[in-house]
């Protein structure tokens, strides 16, 4: 069976744990909306959490980076009085380094990631959303900011009055086209549906893709009651106008979602979910270890 799963953040990395588990044949099409220039590098924080998750090196407290990596540079450029609020350990930044390299040589994104992928001995495929520049922007009342810049330096304080994606009519990647295309199932998995799942459905293509596979999709709450169940989703859902629960998740992927898993806690929102369009199944959500990571996943792929 081939499954697809669209992936950001530290969310989709534990459920990707379980799907990696259960499918000889697993692709993760990533969001590319956190990418980021830094000191001269390009960091692609969610590709860069799948394939750490999917090689079994990543810090799994933290959610990003490598188990056991060192900060020296980051202190270096501390002492020498640079900027360093965007924490990079030093063996995560020889992904970024290698990745600038190869494009810098010419690569599309595509081709650089499948060169890393392969250089963390990964079976399996990640593949960005589109190869065409795309950031998410948080407006706020004092201006507009990169998100990582809101969430990372500024640790997602303030107002928020909207989200923008720059460069939303990028268009969908072949690769990612193609994998949608062919899936037999598609996972949506839990992720903050503005700025992980959202910039991948404002990119050209995506929507359409989803819309047209024979595939079922099937998709992971990230929410319990009226909040998320780790970062700012809640704030930035309402900031966008979507209702920050469940129903709401499932009213904004209405338009290609078959299944929705959501949390039994939320058992009095299951009809207003399948109002919203997709068949609504009730599971505790919540993935402490490996276990729930492999049952969620298993659970997703048999919906």
């Amino acid at each position: 069976m081939k499954v697809v799963a669209l992936a950001g953040g530290t969310g989709s990395a534990k459920l990707l744990r379980g799907l990696k588990e259960l499918s000889a044949d697993l692709t993760v099409v990533c969001n590319v909306g956190d990418n980021f220039h830094w000191k001269g590098l390009l960091v692609c924080p969610d590709i860069d959490i799948a394939m750490y998750a999917l090689a079994g090196v990543g810090d799994r407290n933290r959610g990003w980076g490598i188990e056991g990596d060192t900060f020296h540079t980051l202190s270096e450029l501390n002492r020498l009085g640079a900027e360093a609020w965007f924490r990079v350990g030093d063996r995560d930044l020889a992904t970024s380094m290698i990745r600038t390299d190869l494009m810098s040589r010419g690569m599309s994104l595509s081709e650089a990631t499948e060169g890393l992928a392969r250089k963390h001995g990964l079976a399996q495929k990640v593949i960005p959303v589109t190869d065409d520049p795309m950031e998410t922007h948080i407006l706020t009342p004092k201006g507009e900011l990169h998100l990582q810049e809101f969430w990372v330096r500024d640790r997602g304080r303030g107002h928020v009055k909207g989200v923008a994606y720059h460069g939303a009519s990028a268009g969908i990647s072949k690769s990612a086209r193609k994998e949608i295309l062919d899936a037999d199932r598609l996972v949506v998995c839990p992720a903050n549906p503005v700025t992980s799942i959202g910039p991948m459905l404002a990119v050209r293509g995506v929507v359409d893709a989803l819309v047209q596979t024979s595939g079922r999709i099937s998709a992971l709450s990230p929410m319990i009651g009226k909040g998320p169940i780790s970062g700012p989703a809640g704030k930035l859902m309402k900031a966008t106008g979507i209702r920050p629960d469940s129903v709401g998740v499932a009213m904004f992927y209405s338009d290609f979602l078959d299944v929705m898993i959501v949390d039994r806690a939320d058992a009095a929102l299951r009809k207003q979910v399948e109002a919203a369009g997709p068949r609504c199944l009730l599971s505790d959500i919540t993935i402490r270890d490996e276990r729930d990571a492999v049952r969620l996943a298993r659970e997703l792929i048999a919906a």
